[in-house]
């Protein structure tokens, strides 16, 4: 059984929850614990969570504390990951946290050190690998139906005020999705690190990456525009654009192959369709974002969790290191 501490209470936990996606006859949640002690009472009463702290260091010890706890959802924004990383991880506890992982490169590397002296199990959200769209896509690269890939070509263009999960509005608050030291980064590190992690997911290891970015609005102090060109371990090349203040809305991925070519949105609330282009001829399938997000993902880190750890909850096993690995790697890349 799993026995999950909360850190957040924010709109993503808050579907979680009530989906029941921790809560199952494989998990259950304890404790949640945020700063908007509000927000954490409302669905924490609502779900019978026992626990619901505000965040502090005495209410933190409690969870490190507390021998029944031995996974941790960590749902703050990415300037406060590292710190909840690091506090947990000794108690070799099994740690899912959201994207990106941390917002810098030190950070990182510190993070790598911790996983090689404690051996902890660390997962993060890349949820769309394990969604019926994208596993979809993957299996049509693999029977070659497109033929050897060559190219892949990925673009995302919005507007400042119909950005996908947070507009700018004149007069409010910048989101913290543009606040540097709060996020990371631009859209490249909050919604590209999902092309990224899909890359190797579907085509192979990124071996090199060059970046171009610049700050055209100067409606923040995070690029707005960024150009990365790809280089794989098979030799695969590939480019993308993110572009934050464009008059037009784009979201698509394309992959070219020597027979054909394959190409899809990224994002929810986007075009459905799966264009499959060979010999002149267009096939069409449409498959859905599924619904919540993460279920499938957190489905998928609960039973391997369970599978790994039997009896004995702290066993570590291969899984978990090659997943932390993974994840490090992929969160260095997007750090741009």
């Amino acid at each position: 059984m799993l026995n999950w501490a909360i850190i957040g209470s924010g709109d993503v936990v808050q579907r979680l929850v009530s989906n029941s996606l921790f809560i199952n006859n494989k998990s259950s949640v304890t404790y949640v614990v945020s700063d908007n002690l509000e927000e954490a009472r409302k669905y924490g009463n609502k779900h019978k969570i026992k626990f619901i702290y505000y965040k502090s260091k005495r209410n933190l010890n409690r969870i490190l504390e507390d021998t029944n706890i031995n996974s941790i959802y960590i749902a703050t924004p990415p300037n406060s990951h590292f710190f909840y990383i690091n506090f947990f991880c000794k108690k070799k506890i099994n740690i899912v946290c959201e994207k990106p992982l941390v917002i810098n490169k030190t950070e990182i590397q510190k993070l790598k050190k911790l996983i090689k002296n404690y051996k902890f199990n660390l997962f993060t959200c890349f949820y769309r690998r394990y969604l019926e769209r994208f596993l979809y896509v993957k299996k049509i690269i693999k029977k070659h139906d497109i033929g050897k890939i060559i190219y892949f070509d990925i673009k995302f263009f919005h507007n400042h005020k119909n950005h996908p999960t947070h507009n700018i509005i004149k007069g409010k608050p910048l989101p913290w999705r543009f606040v540097k030291k709060i996020s990371g980064g631009g859209n490249v590190v909050d919604m590209g690190v999902h092309a990224l992690d899909l890359i190797e997911f579907m085509l192979g290891e990124i071996e090199k990456i060059e970046v171009i970015k610049s700050n055209n609005m100067k409606l923040y102090k995070v690029e707005d525009v960024c150009i990365i060109n790809f280089k794989l371990t098979n030799k695969v090349l590939g480019q993308s654009a993110w572009c934050s203040v464009s008059n037009q809305k784009v979201d698509r991925f394309s992959i070219f192959g020597n027979k054909g070519s394959i190409h899809f949105s990224m994002n929810l609330g986007e075009n459905e369709s799966i264009e499959i282009i060979k010999n002149g001829k267009k096939k069409i399938k449409r498959i859905k974002m599924q619904q919540p997000l993460h279920k499938n993902m957190f489905k998928n880190f609960i039973d391997q969790l369970i599978s790994n750890n039997k009896n004995k909850i702290y066993e570590i096993k291969e899984n978990g290191i090659k997943n932390s690995n993974i994840v490090c790697k992929i969160t260095e890349k997007s750090l741009v």
